[in-house]
């Protein structure tokens, strides 16, 4: 046999066992590989889980915290911490320091007499601290509201606690002293009624209508 077909015959023998193992090698390469990969791969999403499970709990436990505190909360209690959240925002547009008490019985009392109306409610309220900056009248809004023959429903808003009132209507009234409510855009506008056509009104001058009710002005 020549060298020439003793080396053919060499390869012929040998050569196919030696690509299988390369085969069989780069096989086991693969796996450990992708064995690794997996491994990891699971290991970084339990890790990533991990982390996901422990943040939602902590929010939900926070929300439950937050959310208990706010169910030992009184409805006046609430009510207190609207009116300084909104207090905080808005400075007061007219001059006056109010009382929760205050606010509460000027919000039922404005409900009733422009109910239905919402540019009717903000006049009302408007006309309510006009008075209470108006030398002619009681400097409170107590004062004002409760004052002989002046709002009829006085009475009624005056058994109504914080939490049977309209917290719409609290922030009206809110939005009202601090300046950003302004319907009636005028001091001077101290009474209102149920529109009958008058032209004055206790020596006062029809100054606008807001729906069924007349606004007038000295």
């Amino acid at each position: 046999m020549t060298t020439a077909m003793a080396y053919a015959t060499a390869v012929l023998s040998f050569g196919e066992p030696i690509i299988a193992r390369a085969e069989e090698n780069a096989t086991q390469d693969v796996s450990t590989d992708v064995t690794d990969v997996t491994e990891n791969s699971s290991s970084a999403a339990s890790t990533d889980q991990g982390a996901a499970q422990t943040d939602s709990s902590a929010a939900a436990s926070s929300a439950d915290g937050a959310q208990e505190e706010a169910q030992e909360l009184s409805p006046e209690e609430q009510a207190a911490l609207e009116i300084a959240a909104i207090m905080a925002a808005d400075p007061i547009g007219y001059d006056y320091e109010f009382t929760m008490e205050e606010i509460v019985l000027m919000a039922n009392v404005v409900y009733r007499e422009a109910r239905g109306s919402f540019n009717g409610q903000v006049a009302v309220a408007e006309v309510i601290m006009n008075r209470v900056q108006s030398p002619a009248y009681p400097n409170t809004i107590q004062g004002v509201l409760s004052q002989k023959n002046q709002f009829s429903t006085y009475s009624w808003a005056s058994g109504r606690s914080a939490e049977e009132t309209s917290p719409d209507m609290i922030n009206l009234c809110l939005k009202v002293l601090s300046g950003e409510y302004s319907y009636l855009n005028n001091p001077n506008v101290l009474s209102f009624k149920r529109n009958d056509g008058s032209q004055t009104f206790y020596g006062k001058t029809l100054y606008t209508i807001i729906d069924n009710q007349a606004f007038y002005s000295i």
